[in-house]
């Protein structure tokens, strides 16, 4: 009864007659088999949704319903209440970090039509609409200026994230995170 030597299935506790001996052990077994499945959702997703970085958060939808089932399975065999506490927490998580990169997204979006607005209202206010009539006998001055217009991806990615560092150059997680939105708008990243 009060020895370290290992208990076979079918005896019970004297002092927990309900569960059996092999049950809590099960439990952790159950729990560390499935360690890869939590490391991947430690390091995808529930790091770079405490650290804020959204764009890195994968979206393939097929691995976190995979990785959602993995921890339905595991809070169906579990009976060990604070075990079970734990797989829910990582369960929720998991939901809040899909959660958190589709509201980014949102704010991604919302970003591009602030700025595609303001550039609207620029466009009517700098008097793009009106018409010079040209006079025969005039003279004056002429000016050259060479505009250079940046694919709408770059041009995004300034607008939202700034202009990056001097030798740094572009995140290109964040532009392909960045042509995803655009072409689920419905916009050319590269035109």
């Amino acid at each position: 009864m009060f020895t370290n030597s290992l208990v076979s299935n079918t005896t019970r506790f004297l002092y927990d007659p309900i569960s059996t001996a092999c049950s809590r052990t099960n439990d952790l077994e159950l729990v560390t088999r499935n360690i890869p499945n939590l490391k991947i959702i430690e390091y995808l997703y529930t790091s770079n949704m405490a650290k804020k970085t959204y764009d890195r958060i994968p979206n393939n939808y097929t691995k976190y319903i995979q990785l959602y089932m993995v921890l339905i399975k595991i809070q169906n065999q579990i009976k060990n209440p604070s075990l079970l506490l734990l797989i829910k927490m990582i369960q929720e998580a998991l939901t809040g970090a899909i959660n958190s990169y589709a509201l980014y997204g949102e704010k991604i979006l919302l970003s591009i039509d602030k700025y595609n607005l303001e550039k609207k209202v620029e466009d009517i206010l700098s008097n793009k609409n009106v018409k010079f009539v040209n006079m025969s006998n005039t003279s004056g001055q002429m000016k050259i200026v060479k505009t250079i217009k940046l694919a709408a991806v770059f041009s995004y990615y300034i607008n939202i994230y700034g202009m990056p560092p001097y030798g740094v150059g572009f995140d290109p997680v964040k532009i392909n995170y960045l042509v995803d939105i655009l072409r689920s708008r419905g916009i050319n990243p590269y035109k």
